[in-house]
């Protein structure tokens, strides 16, 4: 009786393989990060927009001009950003933050004025009719790619102190800077540009 020949795979062949693996992941990895951080940056980007969009909202609103008022009142914090595309140093008011890890969900999360003055504009945001079921208090997904900067865990609504109808949306570290924490990076204006380009994506 012919004992059967089991004829395997030798160690050269499984190095080979092992090796060719591991130069498609080398590959791949870094490609998919960058799509992932890219697609996490959209997802910002857009939520953003939503709240911008009811800021305006809200300014805009006849029955609200107490609440547009506000906005303006105040003005205790600010912070000297850098806008990369026109090269303009300037002053950011900040007016209310939202915390951005847990998002709006019925917990008491709502935006909060930076001054007291500005209590009433937050109170409109807050009460404007979509605005537990849209996207404003939506947990941020976007990244510092650098660790010494700060975390992304809050939202920020401002304006430019040197023109005043420029709003915009930022995030930023909760735990750096003045008790309402620090705006990082500019999401959204009305021209849609990033003021600060410190995170992935």
């Amino acid at each position: 009786m012919k004992k059967k020949s089991l004829k395997g795979f030798t160690l050269i062949e499984i190095i080979v393989v092992i090796g060719i693996i591991g130069v498609l992941a080398a590959i791949l990895i870094p490609t998919m990060i960058g799509y992932v951080n890219k697609s996490k940056r959209a997802s910002d980007v857009s939520s953003a927009r939503e709240i911008y969009i009811k800021v305006i909202g809200v300014m805009s609103d006849e029955d609200q001009t107490d609440a547009a008022d506000a906005f303006y009142n105040g003005g205790s914090v600010e912070y000297s950003k850098f806008d990369d595309l026109s090269k303009v140093q300037y002053d950011l008011v900040v007016v209310s933050y939202l915390d951005g890890l847990s998002g709006t969900d019925g917990s008491g999360n709502i935006w909060t004025p930076v001054d007291s003055d500005q209590q009433e504009f937050c109170d409109a945001l807050n009460n404007s009719l979509d605005f537990k079921n849209s996207s404003n208090g939506s947990k941020i997904k976007i990244k510092s790619k650098d660790s010494n900067i700060g975390i992304m865990n809050r939202w920020f609504i401002g304006y430019r102190k040197s023109d005043p109808q420029t709003i915009e949306i930022w995030v930023g570290d909760a735990n750096l800077g003045a008790s309402c924490g620090t705006p990082l990076m500019c999401l959204y204006t009305q021209i849609n540009k990033s003021s600060n380009p410190t995170a992935d994506g």
